[in-house]
């Protein structure tokens, strides 16, 4: 089994960051469709605007901290997740791709 995939423009991605590079196409898509029912778009909408999802960076980061605390694994993945989730919604609103943010990464690699 391979670990790179096409990415639909002709290239391919290798397994590195494929997961957030596919929940950040979710949430590209949910910025661009605003289905009703999605939690993702209604961050979008939110009447605070940013702030919203800003505030939601703040909680779970405060969240994951206290899991950290608590040497709580579990949960720590979960606010994680929150944490992750939340940070590339953040990403979208202010039109950086997650690339930019995988790129920094990758050259902090060594």
């Amino acid at each position: 089994m391979s670990d790179e995939r096409d990415d639909g423009d002709g290239g391919e991605r290798d397994g590195e960051g494929e997961v957030l590079e596919d929940l950040f196409d979710v949430i590209e898509a949910r910025k661009e469709t605003l289905p009703e029912d999605s939690y993702t778009a209604s961050l979008f909408t939110h009447e605070k605007g940013e702030n919203r999802v800003l505030e939601k960076v703040g909680e779970e980061s405060t969240e994951f901290v206290l899991a950290a605390k608590d040497d709580d694994g579990a949960e720590m993945a979960e606010e994680g997740a929150d944490l992750v989730y939340h940070l590339l919604v953040a990403l979208s609103m202010h039109d950086v791709d997650v690339e930019e943010l995988l790129d920094v990464l990758r050259e902090r690699q060594g």
